[in-house]
């Protein structure tokens, strides 16, 4: 694993109280680096039970924060807590997706999709990274996904958020090469995770989906690994889908994944 005291720094991690955002926090928190935890209210005891375990286990600061990311002061709300804690280590992790038919989706939950995966770890990223370049030491992680490599049907706004997040986190990198501040963007594939079961998706449906599924540990190790080393990774199964994808014409690749989602998915 590598050394991520160099980042000089706090680590925030959003989505943190399970799944991969849980990784993150289990394995940063493992090389001594104090932690804030972000989650919703409706997370708070399981974020506040993560919190005093790595506290305790690890012997580091761990400030558990409760907020709807998809808020519109997000941002400004999550910075007022964060205080003067210099943040060394930023992990945009947070997300939910909202499959089905795109005409048939609520209008709301879009709108918090959007400030999820798009508004949220932008402004957020904007907001921190000054001073991390001032320190000349620092990292960002973008959690994107295979669908915002391969464009989805019934997947629509969920496949175009990751594809900001894709660009995004890649643009960073180049622009912020020499800086002393690394970014990495990890776009994972299927992963053991709550996200098909919040998603909506049946269990029968889940199970099918979850067979070849990545470890939300592996995930976060691959990404951490690979800070300062690499602009985009992803597991392996989610990499051989995304090149696949770039050798056949956009067409097909649009209907294969269409016929993917027809064939493996049943949304409620």
């Amino acid at each position: 694993m590598k050394n991520l005291t160099r980042y000089n720094g706090w680590a925030l991690i959003t989505g943190a109280s399970s799944g991969i955002g849980e990784a993150f926090a289990r394995q940063i928190a493992a090389q001594g680096i104090d932690c804030i935890l972000i989650a919703l209210e409706s997370d708070a005891t399981k974020l506040e039970a993560l919190a005093a375990e790595l506290a305790a286990q690890h012997g580091i600061a761990c400030l558990p924060l409760t907020q709807d990311l998809a808020a519109p002061d997000a941002v400004e709300k999550t910075l007022a807590a964060i205080g003067d804690r210099p943040v060394g280590l930023l992990i945009n992790n947070a997300g939910f997706g909202v499959g089905g038919a795109f005409a048939t989706r609520p209008p709301s939950k879009i709108e918090q999709l959007l400030h999820v995966h798009c508004r949220t770890p932008l402004l957020l990223t904007r907001a921190l990274l000054p001073g991390m370049i001032a320190r000349r030491a620092g990292a960002v992680v973008f959690v994107s996904s295979l669908i915002g490599a391969t464009p989805t049907p019934f997947e629509a706004t969920y496949s175009a958020c990751k594809a900001f997040i894709l660009n995004l986190g890649q643009a960073l990198w180049g622009e912020l090469r020499g800086s002393g501040v690394d970014v990495v963007t990890i776009y994972p594939g299927a992963t053991r995770t709550r996200f098909f079961e919040v998603e909506g998706i049946g269990e029968k449906d889940r199970r099918r989906l979850l067979r070849l599924a990545a470890s939300p540990d592996y995930v976060a190790r691959l990404a951490l690994r690979n800070l300062g080393r690499k602009p985009v990774v992803a597991p392996p199964q989610a990499w051989a889908g995304a090149m696949l994808a770039r050798f056949v014409t956009r067409r097909f690749a649009i209907r294969m994944t269409q016929c993917l989602v027809r064939l493996l998915v049943h949304y409620r």
